[in-house]
Formats: structure tokens, sequence, C-alpha cells
């Protein structure tokens, strides 16, 4: 069995809400969604690094 460890993340209320809305419509829980994320985050990170931030610190795409 893989060791686990837990990481507390604060969130804006918002994404937090889309977060519930996405769990609720997929059936997957909010902790496994993180989770996927995080790993689609680190994977594109090793293969492109921080040019994968282009877009969110486009000024154009801030809100």
């Amino acid at each position: 069995m893989s060791e686990k460890e837990k990481l507390q993340v604060t969130m804006p209320a918002a994404l937090k809400k889309e977060l519930e809305r996405m769990a609720n419509e997929t059936g997957i829980s909010q902790n496994h969604l993180s989770v996927l994320a995080l790993h689609s985050l680190t994977e594109n990170y090793k293969e492109k690094g921080s040019f994968i931030f282009a877009n969110l610190l486009n000024p154009e795409h801030r809100n």
C-alpha cells in the first residue's frame, strides 16, 4: 500500500462551491477530484514547466 500524506488547502468560497458542484455532478468526491487535479498539475509542470501558468497570468483572463 502506498504512503499517503494530508495537505490542508485554503481556497476561495466560489472555487469551493464549484468543486462541490462538480463532485455532485460526477459522483466523484471533492478530495478525489482535488487529487486528480494535482496529478494533472504536476505532470503538466514536469512536461511544460512554468509555461503552464501563462494563461492564468495573462491580464485578459483575470477576474
